[in-house]
């Protein structure tokens, strides 16, 4: 647990998600539109509105960065994503600011002790979504997501979790904090490039730069915490329905500004999240045709589906949360990259209150560092407006 915390700042070497100890960056997910580098332009807006404390609302938190960052600036925060696994994610880092009790498991270090050294089982993620042998899989007929070693461990970890739940040894909190750390790790060794849309043709792909964490054996160890001595709240509801319920003095503004849909992107950490284990086809190949190669579950398309996505709809929907949000000041994220043209947002912005502005060029998310786009940076924004 940290009590203080020093100037932002972002140092990929030493602040590796697997490795670093500090509360803003350590087991953060990887994630499209992780605002990890831009937490010190971030914190320089908070600054610029004046305030150094009192109710910061995300509205699309995520991997809960944002969150984690107004935390330790001194603000009460609500985090809130309607993806299960940043429910689950962000109940962990940014709800708990001590590790909770398990006083039915006998504290928290004798839990994750059980579950590191629990036996395997083949079971739902192993059947589904590894090779039967991972010394000669086959990527036409299996999904490779995780080495058949991990994913047995992964079906053992779960289930075991799902089992104190359903005996009732796990509070909400002790649930999320042994959740939490288990999708990150789910992440780590997963034979993707951060994304669960595909997986790699074989161990790491064609470049192979990622097999020391993708063969590496999965581990789940605590959350790193933060106490700001207030009481911080997660939600998981639409961000709209969230702006007519709360007043805040901040808010966080960053939807999705692509064509990407988080529910599918990321949908085998709502498996993990959920534990539903929706029906999928055992293999890709069945009778000689390739079926649902990544098994994207579908929900996200009638639950979940969002308008930030589409082009015809995204601006609409920005400018009516923008118009219904209660706060002294709205901060909003822009990316150049967005499908959201600047114009139309600064317009909305400008009926909204009087606009200011930071603003950073930054490298753009890259799948692969061998796979290199015609436009190399973006612009990211800040727009702080102060509410009429």
């Amino acid at each position: 647990m940290k009590t203080c915390f020093p100037p932002v700042r972002h140092i990929p070497r030493l602040h590796a998600a697997a490795r670093t100890d500090e509360y803003l960056y350590s087991q953060l997910i990887p994630y499209i539109g992780n605002k990890r580098k831009l937490l010190p332009l971030i914190a320089q807006a908070v600054r610029q509105t004046g305030l150094a404390g009192g109710h910061f609302v995300d509205f699309f938190a995520g991997s809960g960065v944002v969150s984690r960052l107004a935390k330790t600036l001194g603000f009460a925060v609500t985090t809130n994503d309607w993806e299960p696994y940043s429910r689950d994610i962000n109940t962990a880092c940014v709800g708990c600011n001590q590790p909770p009790p398990f006083e039915a498991l006998g504290g928290y270090q004798a839990a994750f002790e059980v579950l590191n050294n629990l036996p395997p089982i083949e079971g739902y993620v192993t059947r589904h979504y590894c090779p039967e042998d991972d010394e000669k899989p086959d990527p036409h007929r299996e999904r490779m997501f995780f080495t058949h070693h991990n994913g047995t461990a992964i079906d053992a970890m779960r289930t075991k979790i799902a089992e104190w739940e359903e005996a009732g040894s796990l509070t909400t909190y002790e649930r999320a904090y042994l959740l939490a750390p288990l999708l990150y790790a789910v992440s780590y060794v997963s034979n993707t490039s951060g994304v669960f849309k595909a997986y790699h043709n074989g161990w790491g792909g064609q470049t192979r730069t990622a097999l020391y964490r993708i063969l590496s054996d999965i581990a789940v160890r605590p959350p790193v915490l933060f106490d700001n001595g207030q009481v911080n709240v997660v939600t998981m509801v639409d961000a709209q329905r969230l702006a007519r319920e709360v007043s805040c003095d901040i808010a966080y503004v960053d939807p999705p500004y692509n064509q990407h849909p988080y529910g599918s992107n990321y949908h085998l950490l709502n498996t993990v999240a959920l534990w539903d284990k929706p029906p999928v086809d055992e293999h890709v190949l069945i009778d000689g045709r390739t079926v649902n190669k990544s098994a994207i579950r579908t929900d996200w398309r009638t639950a979940r589906r969002s308008p930030y996505n589409y082009r015809a709809t995204a601006l609409a929907a920005f400018t009516e949360l923008i118009f219904t949000i209660d706060a002294r000041f709205v901060l909003v994220s822009y990316s150049t990259d967005g499908i959201i043209p600047l114009e139309a947002l600064l317009e909305a912005l400008e009926r909204r209150g009087e606009v200011t502005s930071v603003s950073l060029p930054y490298k753009r998310y890259r799948v692969s560092s061998q796979r290199y786009s015609h436009r190399s940076h973006n612009v990211e924004h800040v727009w702080i407006v102060a509410c009429r």
